[in-house]
């Protein structure tokens, strides 16, 4: 299984990612799917990751203590049922597409009061927003 991602968020003057997101209608199998999340980070010296299901994101933070898999740590686990806007049976692509609308439209919507949860609001707050304020949220491939 090579690693990549679906959509990365890149400094706008430079080859910087500041977030990769790995965007899946539905995972067969979670630790492959963080095993290829950390892999890809690595590859591109990412220090935040995201791994999005209609109902779930798991946050990744490189802490670069070292270069493997290791210094990569989970530090979000959330239920986002009602938090990206997708239409249930739409595809793949569809989904992607929402999880991208998602992320380029955090800053201009009211944050607050479409989470709920404390912990998710604080690590929208402190990783994901600025990684999406000071960069450019793109697909990584075609789709």
């Amino acid at each position: 299984m090579s690693a990549h991602a679906d959509i990365i968020v890149s400094s706008n003057d430079s080859t910087e990612v500041k977030l990769v997101v790995e965007a899946k209608l539905r995972m067969a199998n979670l630790l492959d799917t963080e095993r290829q999340l950390r892999r890809f980070m690595l590859q591109v010296s990412c220090p935040l990751g995201l791994l999005v299901t209609p109902d779930h994101l798991w946050v990744y933070l490189d802490r670069f203590t070292s270069y493997s898999e290791e210094s990569i740590e989970r530090i979000g686990d959330f239920d986002i049922k009602e938090l990206i806007g997708f239409a249930a049976g739409a595809s793949e692509a569809a989904f992607e597409n929402a999880v991208q609308d998602w992320l380029e439209n955090l800053s201009v919507t009211n944050t607050r009061e479409r989470i709920k949860d404390e912990k998710l609001l604080d690590v929208v707050r402190h990783y994901i927003l600025p990684a999406v304020e000071t960069g450019v949220v793109r697909a990584a491939g075609p789709r």
